[in-house]
């Protein structure tokens, strides 16, 4: 069944998407965008996954390729590839690894934006589990009430939006602050899907409308319970009603199936200046999990660094909130869930590796700056966390002190979010 919108959706949906509830819709969006700007610059975030477990040796954590004595097989050997060795490569102060005829799009990234890029290297995992490590990378722990560092950056840089964290593809991990999360796709995206009928109304779709009537139950239910509070939440459910109109067409304009960077940035672009959200991830691709020939990892590095140089190219023409650039009011953290083995296998590939690697660019992000280290066994070396160079009075790099890292580079104090946390602060400006 379809019924036309007439406003009543919005101020229903957003209780049953545990959005936010109705008494932090105080202040009209509009004006508090405004506000914001005129304060301080917004902080935005993007975090692309690219699930599997990549090769670090390929791109990220520097092996010379020719020296056979390290431990470390950055290549499959020529004689059996057919293909050039890698080369150890410096741009705008940042170290890789350079294959311009397997890997070009890596280079041309660089090229462009290795000033304002960071590499982090050595950091563990602690498994090598494609689940346990990828909630371990993004958490720091293996603990369901612990929220991911993209959800935690939402709730210091924008908990009061409409929606601080938007989860357009790939994973997240809500823990305490699910509230502040949503995912447009699955039953959400239904939930907004929404048609023309030709005479500039629209019609909402039955999945819409029973979540539309479930938060209207449970709207009266938290009236019988609270009935003080109802007259205080009539002006706040009329802002209630703009903003998830927008959050609204939101949903139905972002474009993020068409596999352009360029297109992906738009819409990206458009998420933060709409007053919608503040944080958001999405799936960057993957298919790194290439247990045989590692000469693999090439086309899915191809593909990453396509995307991510296409988004990172359109931010920065973009105009942004207070800035005259997104790019400059944007942190982009680029991810895998774990390394792999630094020798090849029988097969030519790599197996699972708990050691690994994780790429920044944008706002607060020191760039020009390779940091961290791993050793002959591709494990992590102690390293001063202030400038992230090697330190035998260091400590060896975890994941939970990146997470608390990345929270400093995105303006929270990370001891709110992980206390007893030393954070990784060479990445920080």
């Amino acid at each position: 069944m379809r019924t036309f919108c007439n406003g009543g959706l919005t101020r229903r949906t957003l209780l049953q998407l545990g959005v936010a509830t109705a008494a932090t819709m105080a202040t009209p969006w509009p004006l508090k965008r405004l506000a914001m700007a005129a304060s301080a610059a917004p902080h935005f975030l993007v975090v692309l996954i690219a699930d599997g477990g990549w090769d670090v040796t390929q791109v990220f954590d520097v092996h010379d390729p020719l020296d056979g004595t390290d431990g470390v097989d950055v290549d499959v050997p020529t004689a059996i590839s057919g293909l050039p060795p890698s080369q150890i490569a410096t741009l705008g102060g940042l170290t890789y690894m350079s294959n311009p005829v397997t890997r070009p799009t890596v280079d041309l990234f660089f090229s462009k934006w290795a000033p304002r890029t960071a590499i982090v290297n050595g950091f563990g995992t602690r498994s090598t589990s494609h689940t346990q490590s990828m909630q371990l990378t993004l958490t720091g722990y293996l603990d369901p009430t612990r929220a991911d560092f993209a959800v935690m950056a939402a709730h210091h840089n924008g908990g009061d939006l409409p929606l601080p964290h938007l989860l357009l593809s790939g994973e997240s991990f809500g823990g305490t602050l699910a509230g502040l999360s949503g995912r447009l796709g699955g039953q959400m995206r239904q939930a907004f899907a929404y048609d023309a009928i030709g005479d500039g109304r629209l019609a909402v779709s039955g999945v819409g409308e029973a979540y539309v009537q479930q938060a209207l139950e449970y709207d009266r239910l938290l009236a019988e319970a609270r009935s003080e509070a109802v007259t205080g939440k009539l002006a706040a459910y009329a802002d209630a009603n703009g903003r998830a109109d927008r959050l609204a067409r939101l949903a139905s304009s972002l474009n993020i199936n068409s596999g352009s960077g360029t297109t992906l940035g738009t819409s990206l672009a458009q998420a933060f200046r709409s007053g919608m959200t503040t944080s958001i991830t999405l799936s960057a691709g993957g298919g790194f999990d290439t247990h045989a020939d590692n000469t693999q990892q090439n086309g899915r590095y191809e593909q990453v660094f396509s995307l991510l140089d296409g988004v990172v190219s359109q931010l920065a023409i973009e105009p942004g909130v207070a800035a005259a650039s997104m790019l400059d009011e944007t942190t982009l953290v680029l991810m895998s869930e774990f390394a792999r083995t630094p020798l090849l296998n029988g097969d030519n590939g790599k197996d699972h590796h708990p050691w690994n690697s994780m790429l920044l660019v944008g706002k607060n992000v020191r760039g020009g700056s390779s940091l961290g280290r791993s050793d002959s066994e591709q494990n992590g070396v102690k390293v001063n966390l202030a400038t992230g160079q090697p330190d035998d009075t260091g400590v060896v790099l975890d994941v939970t002190h990146v997470v608390a890292g990345l929270l400093t580079v995105m303006g929270a104090n990370a001891s709110e979010y992980l206390p007893s946390v030393a954070p990784l602060t060479a990445v920080v400006a």
